[in-house]
């Protein structure tokens, strides 16, 4: 995994193939028995999660023995394209494991069922309401919330002694991560911290400093004082050499690396790369401990989620949906984030000791773990599906580097990157 995400947004050639194979809000070509065959398609599982599937599977088959289900594992790198030909086929999966922002281009077209038809609010008030919004597009649903993750502060605690900070006070909030980013840099000539513009953190930043990016239209609404002030924030920080030069042109494996090697003070990232560092760096391991995520003005917390849908050429979608609801229920996602590491979409499952109780002297692997579930109820995608999300966060990086480098005033490349927004 890439951070906290789950997987990159690939190409989009070939989806007006997909137009003709919508059907009805309540499904078209239901079967009205729910049996037969279901065929489920997961993304790059295997084999950490062969057992539980195996497990999983059989036990959905002996509660419904009139079902059989075909497990299928497809890696991250050839999903969106196998998808995509199977739906423009007619033969795609009943079930399938999507992230949100590719689900909601073949919601787009009516690919997807809307299960706000065919999931009860008993079944929905299970999941958490925020996670519940990150599958929603045009007042449809196009899937069920899965598994989850929220970012952490990795820190290191020398570092942060060394540059005159508390590590008990680790920085809460964008404001006093660019105050401690000059007392590191002062103090010790290293760097606090680096995202990179390689996928939407850096746009995640500004919409928790209080950026809107869309009003209700679709037209620009950052071209304000809120807009100004993410933009300046960056700006500043890079101006002054704040941060590393890196984050302009390299991913997010630069900022672990730079961790790494005690370069940087502070990782934002996903709880799972404390095991990257511990096998890469011990040393900077056994001074690493973990805080929650610095947040803006908003207060909100960013989540990266992923999916289960029930594409529309199914000829079994009462079958698939009741399969959907099974394996995302609060019991199965409990043990399904137990062996990925992982965090779950439903509230019952967050309340478990698992997620709540840890040892104070318990490695800084499980005390993330309690850190970044602690965060679910306040957690949400920020950067919603929506048409075109990935050009409108291109433009702002474009121009928003523009001014970093001090090619343009930061106003005008507000303004530039509205009015650019605006002309699509």
């Amino acid at each position: 995994m890439q951070r906290r995400t789950f997987g990159k947004i690939l190409g989009w050639s070939g989806l007006f193939l997909l137009s003709a194979c919508g059907v009805a809000k309540n499904g078209g070509n239901n079967n009205a028995g729910g049996a037969g065959k279901l065929v489920f398609w997961t993304m790059q599982l295997k084999p950490q999660f062969d057992a539980y599937m195996k497990d999983l599977v059989t036990a959905f088959e002996k509660a419904n023995p009139e079902t059989k289900v075909e497990w299928v594992d497809i890696p991250w790198a050839e999903m969106e394209s196998k998808i995509l030909s199977a739906v423009a086929a007619k033969t795609a999966p009943d079930v399938v494991n999507l992230n949100p922002q590719f689900a909601a281009k073949l919601a787009e077209k009516k690919a997807l069922l809307d299960l706000n038809y065919l999931v009860k609010e008993t079944e929905r008030s299970s999941y958490f309401p925020n996670i519940w919004q990150a599958n929603q597009l045009n007042g449809t649903t196009f899937g069920l919330p899965w598994y989850v993750a929220t970012d952490v502060t990795i820190f290191n605690r020398d570092l942060l002694e060394k540059a005159g900070i508390n590590p008990n006070q680790v920085p809460k909030n964008y404001d006093q991560l660019a105050q401690a980013a000059e007392q590191i840099r002062s103090k010790t000539n290293k760097y606090a911290f680096l995202l990179t513009m390689d996928g939407g953190q850096v746009l995640e930043s500004m919409v928790q400093m209080g950026m809107k990016l869309t009003d209700a239209s679709g037209k620009a609404a950052f071209n304000d004082d809120a807009g100004k002030a993410a933009f300046s924030y960056w700006v500043n920080l890079f101006q002054k050499k704040l941060v590393p030069r890196e984050m302009l042109t390299e991913g997010h494996r630069k900022a672990i690396e730079l961790y790494q090697a005690g370069e940087l003070a502070m990782l934002l990232t996903g709880p799972q790369f404390l095991q990257t560092v511990a096998q890469n760096a011990p040393d900077t391991a056994k001074v690493s401990d973990v805080a929650p995520q610095i947040v803006g003005k908003t207060g909100q917390k960013s989540a990266a989620v992923m999916n289960i849908t029930v594409p529309t050429v199914s000829k079994n979608q009462t079958a698939a949906v009741k399969f959907a609801l099974f394996l995302t229920n609060a019991a199965n996602q409990l043990e399904f984030c137990k062996v990925g590491n992982l965090l779950p979409s439903t509230i019952q499952s967050a309340q478990d000791s698992y997620f709540t109780k840890v040892a104070a002297d318990a490695p800084a692997l499980e005390r993330a773990r309690v850190v970044s579930a602690a965060q679910l109820a306040d957690a949400a995608v920020l950067i919603p599906p929506a048409k075109d999300v990935d050009k409108l966060r291109k433009i702002i990086y474009e121009e928003l580097q523009l001014a970093m480098l001090g090619d343009k005033p930061t106003d005008k490349a507000v303004a530039n990157a509205a009015e650019r927004w605006n002309s699509l």
